[in-house]
């Protein structure tokens, strides 16, 4: 796999002192990205899984007394998708809590990843087919196949949401949000 960079004590990107895994490339072009630096696929540090978990491992103690584990982020993590099942699931045989930090826009099936995945945070980019395009120059379909998915296999979800001012934090948008979460 091809990883941008690993950040050893994040602490905003799932529950406890978590690993994070910072994963090259993705599909959307959001308009307020805070890491284009990701975008391309090519680039990175190439890693097999074996040797992501190992250097993950020497962490488990950290993420043990806090409730924490490791946490794939990007970029987009499912665009990785034969990587990203691998390292998840020599994380769980090691024994360390999962997370994805997704925009629910890969490839391949999501099913067997989501197997392995204790807690999803979910990127809500926008809740119309119009807003999600305009932020992210791609239709919706793809996040909307994702979101099936995770009710399928009922992975624990947290919802995260960009408030933009004059794009995503009108009062219509934010109830047509608690809607889509529903």
């Amino acid at each position: 796999g091809r990883i941008h960079s690993f950040e050893s004590m994040g602490l905003v990107d799932g529950p406890g002192i978590r690993g994070v895994v910072f994963m090259q490339g993705c599909a959307l072009r959001c308009a307020y990205c805070h890491n284009p630096d990701t975008w391309a696929c090519e680039g990175g540090e190439r890693m097999t899984p074996q040797a992501l978990v190992s250097m993950l491992s020497r962490y488990k103690t950290y993420y043990a007394s806090s409730g924490g584990g490791v946490t794939f982020s990007g970029g987009e993590p499912l665009m990785q998708p034969e990587f990203l099942l691998e390292s998840l699931r020599l994380c769980k045989v090691a024994g360390i809590h999962t997370c994805l930090d997704t925009a629910g826009v890969g490839l391949g099936e999501y099913d067997e990843i989501l197997r392995y995945t204790d807690l999803v945070l979910y990127d809500v980019k926008h809740v119309t087919p119009q807003g999600y395009a305009q932020i992210t120059g791609r239709p919706m379909e793809e996040t909307l196949r994702f979101v099936e998915a995770l009710r399928q296999a009922q992975t624990r979800v947290w919802v995260r949401h960009v408030v933009v001012p004059g794009l995503t934090d009108g009062e219509a948008h934010l109830r047509a949000l608690a809607d889509y979460v529903e």
